[in-house]
């Protein structure tokens, strides 16, 4: 009976490693995927095609950032979700940059916004653990520590006392 048990239990293993190392590559795919992605949140929905929603996003980058954005560096904007009638609320819509660079300078400078909201794309796996965390990070930041999520993860610094510089010795 056992001589029988040991190829399942070998093969069994074999199995759980590969499960492992393809929902690491999943992970992976997915946060490669929403790189360059953008959440804008309170954007009124009173356009009629994709191009007019692009149009209006520009408009708030450049009156509250002084940032400009081109046709070509956009791949893809819409809007998540479906239309609720009842709600007077706007849907949150999707910005997918070409680059990198664009996406970084909007969320560098996002606290200037004043009628939007803007956060990073993340799969739902890392919100839910990004909002397990913000008890700790409230906590961190009470104590007087530097703390801030990166992705999904806590990173704490200890409030160091700004020293004086070292200054050279002055000789007579």
């Amino acid at each position: 009976m056992d001589d029988k048990l040991i190829p399942l239990v070998e093969e069994n293993k074999n199995l759980k490693i590969k499960v492992e190392k393809l929902e690491k590559e999943i992970e992976f795919l997915k946060k490669v995927e929403k790189k360059n992605n953008i959440i804008i949140f309170g954007l009124e929905e009173k356009e009629t095609s994709t191009f007019q929603l692009l149009q209006e996003f520009k408009e708030h980058l450049k009156q509250d950032l002084n940032i400009t954005i081109e046709h070509y560096e956009i791949n893809k904007i819409y809007r998540l979700g479906t239309k609720n009638r009842e709600s007077n609320k706007p849907r949150p819509v999707l910005c997918s940059f070409i680059s990198n660079w664009k996406k970084n300078e909007i969320i560098k400078n996002k606290k200037n916004l004043k009628k939007i909201n803007i956060s990073e794309d993340y799969s739902k796996e890392v919100l839910e653990k990004r909002k397990t965390l913000q008890a700790k990070l409230a906590e961190e930041r009470k104590k007087g520590n530097y703390a801030y999520l990166k992705y999904d993860k806590l990173i704490v610094k200890e409030n160091q006392k700004i020293q004086e510089k070292r200054k050279r010795p002055t000789h007579c």
